[in-house]
């Protein structure tokens, strides 16, 4: 193939891209923050980036070792 008909598919599919991007139903920012609210509102308990973790041996994140200088 030459440029110009790999500069001529390259648009092809960027275009059928945005099409499929024009096809998804969009919705308020509003609304979304409403849902996200509720949903954290109902899964608090299962999220420690809210509560925390209730022993610091809980953490999976805490690092298992210290740095030592010699």
């Amino acid at each position: 193939m030459n440029k110009f008909q790999e500069g001529l598919q390259q648009q092809r599919r960027l275009i059928e891209q945005l099409r499929c991007e024009a096809q998804i139903t969009r919705l308020r920012v509003s609304q979304c923050i409403d849902d996200l609210q509720k949903y954290c509102d109902a899964h608090i308990e299962e999220d420690y980036l809210i509560r925390g973790f209730s022993k610091p041996s809980e953490n999976p994140f805490k690092e298992k070792g210290s740095c030592v200088v010699l």
